[in-house]
């Protein structure tokens, strides 16, 4: 009996693997056909000549600079990782703060979220010149510009998911006299655990697209200053190099925060298919 209590068991585990081999092999093989069928689509046209290589390099080209200039790019990127990472952990936290702060305050939500509906609309990055006037060139003001970048789309985010709890729980809470900070921790948090994870996506992408683009004007070191220094010398597999670089760091960011996701979405209770 005991035996074949066993086996079920192994028979429904073996069952459960193959069915996320399955499921992990259909989400990710079509998008490995595309991008080879795409990387062979553009070696072809760059031999034959209709992709100029001053435009775009070939792909064998950009492989030998990963090659041959790998301590150049592991560099920079190491550079612009710590920015990116420093200033995606700083922003966020500050923004999860804030809100927490406006959802247990009536007075300050009225007083403050206006402004950062208003602040929205500012395009952050313009700013960098201002903040390398202000703190010099280097990581400070990548620093300023990369945490204010991915603050916003958090901040608001986690401000709808801290008021998105069902109002019976509200009521019950009411009911049992908790404090503001109780039914932040018990309610309110775990429900903006959605909203707070489609800011966490957004933001993945924008810290690295501030940090790289912030270098290009404050910083002597970086994803984002290597482009521009290999463009102005014509150095097109190094810069095509380093803006892919700069790509895959950005989804391997995003990857790492959907796999928290999922982590947590079991944690909650509330698991569901992204």
């Amino acid at each position: 009996m005991a035996d074949s209590t066993a086996g079920e068991l192994a028979t429904a585990d073996t069952g459960e693997t193959g069915k996320r081999l399955r499921s992990f092999a259909a989400a990710v093989l079509p998008a490995a056909i595309f991008l080879v069928a795409l990387i062979v689509l553009w070696a072809v046209l760059s031999d034959y000549g209709i992709i100029p290589s001053y435009i775009l390099p070939t792909p064998g080209a950009i492989g030998h600079e990963f090659t041959a200039n790998s301590r150049v790019l592991i560099k920079h990127a190491t550079a612009t990782t710590v920015e990116a990472l420093l200033g995606f952990v700083i922003g966020n936290l500050v923004a999860i703060l804030a809100a927490s702060l406006l959802t247990m305050n009536g007075w300050l939500k009225d007083a403050f979220f206006p402004f950062a509906l208003l602040s929205r609309a500012i395009p952050i990055v313009v700013f960098t010149p201002v903040f390398v006037v202000l703190l010099g060139r280097g990581l400070p003001p990548i620093l300023a510009i990369v945490s204010f970048s991915v603050y916003f789309p958090t901040f608001l985010n986690m401000m709808r998911g801290l008021n998105s709890v069902d109002a019976d729980y509200e009521e019950l809470l009411h009911t049992l006299s908790a404090t503001p900070l109780q039914r932040l921790r018990l309610i309110q948090f775990p429900a903006s655990m959605p909203f707070l994870f489609a800011a966490l996506k957004l933001s993945a992408s924008g810290a690295f697209i501030s940090a790289v683009v912030t270098e290009w004007i404050g910083a002597s070191a970086g994803l984002g200053y290597l482009v521009v220094d290999a463009s102005q010398y014509f150095k097109l597999p190094t810069m095509w190099a380093a803006i892919f670089t700069s790509a895959g760091l950005t989804l391997l960011l995003l990857g790492l925060v959907t796999l928290l996701e999922r982590l947590l979405w079991r944690w909650t209770g509330t698991a569901r298919e992204v």
